[in-house]
């Protein structure tokens, strides 16, 4: 059985789609995937099962970039088509069953995907590694320690936290409970903005520095990890699959569709609702993120029990 999954070009919406893909697999379990997706997401999929082929596709002007996925799909006839994009290509393609999700903002992507597929289930996200990335985690990381996951990027300046109140976490962290370490999580350009603020004047050996890292790779090490504190972010929900822990922070996107979701998983807001921010003119080199203080986070924690 061939089956074709049109996902997104963002990581976040690709990791929240894989506990879908995962129940087509399971429930076709000599089907091989065609996976159609965006160059960011797509080291996302490397150790997935029964993947066949990987069309990466990078958004082009005028939606030219559908005339690739065209022509790189168009020759087969498709058992099943899974579209995430709700696109038209979906429709036109040769297929005996489709499958379109469409997006809405009245509840949460995962209780969406439920609505849509018609699942009994939750269908949390999974993300597989391999053998050599948990070694890799195992040898790194200090098993009498615990260890604290930041996230101190994203992708929308808007809803980045400031680096210098992660820094300022960083420390109350330390003077609390002296057994700590942190892992940096996040892409290169990244931690050309953030790592230094976020890690000054913080003892080096307490530092795990992943920025820069593959997906599977950085997955590997969330999962031995204690705690996950990050912004609205596809590395939220990486940590949302790996079961740990998760606070994430949000201001100016929805938490009602993007919170992450499951047991132990918490969303520290800005003062300001989401709807306050929808009537705002958003300047896209600004944070939004200001009225989250460092002791909100704190009472989270020591209130949980986190840590």
């Amino acid at each position: 059985m061939n089956i074709l999954v049109i996902s997104s070009n963002l990581i976040g919406d690709n990791i929240l789609s894989t506990g879908i893909i995962k129940y087509f697999l399971e429930k076709h379990q000599n089907s091989k995937l065609t996976l159609v997706v965006g160059p960011s997401a797509a080291p996302l999929y490397k150790n997935f099962p029964n993947i066949e082929k990987t069309i990466i596709v990078k958004k082009q002007k005028f939606n030219f970039h559908w005339l690739t996925i065209w022509n790189k799909c168009f020759i087969k006839k498709w058992d099943i088509v899974i579209d995430f994009r709700s696109s038209l290509i979906s429709y036109i393609l040769l297929h005996n069953k489709n499958y379109i999700f469409k997006k809405t903002n009245n509840k949460h992507h995962l209780d969406q995907l439920v609505d849509s597929f018609n699942i009994d289930f939750i269908p949390y996200p999974v993300i597989y590694d391999n053998i050599k990335e948990i070694d890799n985690a195992n040898k790194t990381l200090d098993s009498n320690r615990k260890h604290v996951v930041i996230a101190p990027g994203g992708n929308w300046a808007p809803k980045i936290w400031p680096a210098k109140r992660f820094n300022e976490l960083l420390k109350l962290l330390n003077k609390k409970n002296t057994y700590l370490n942190f892992i940096l999580v996040g892409s290169s350009a990244e931690k050309k903005k953030y790592f230094n603020d976020v890690v000054s004047n913080i003892n080096k050996n307490n530092i795990v520095d992943l920025m820069g890292e593959t997906l599977t790779q950085t997955f590997a090490y969330i999962k031995k990890s204690n705690l996950f504190i990050g912004n609205d972010s596809g590395l939220m929900h990486l940590a949302v699959a790996s079961k740990i822990p998760t606070i994430g922070l949000f201001g100016p996107t929805n938490d009602k569709i993007y919170a992450p979701y499951g047991n132990n998983c918490y969303t520290l807001r800005t003062k300001e609702t989401y709807h306050h921010f929808t009537k705002k003119i958003i300047k896209k080199d600004l944070s939004y993120m200001h009225s989250i203080n460092v002791n909100d986070l704190i009472d989270l924690i020591e209130n949980k029990k986190l840590l």
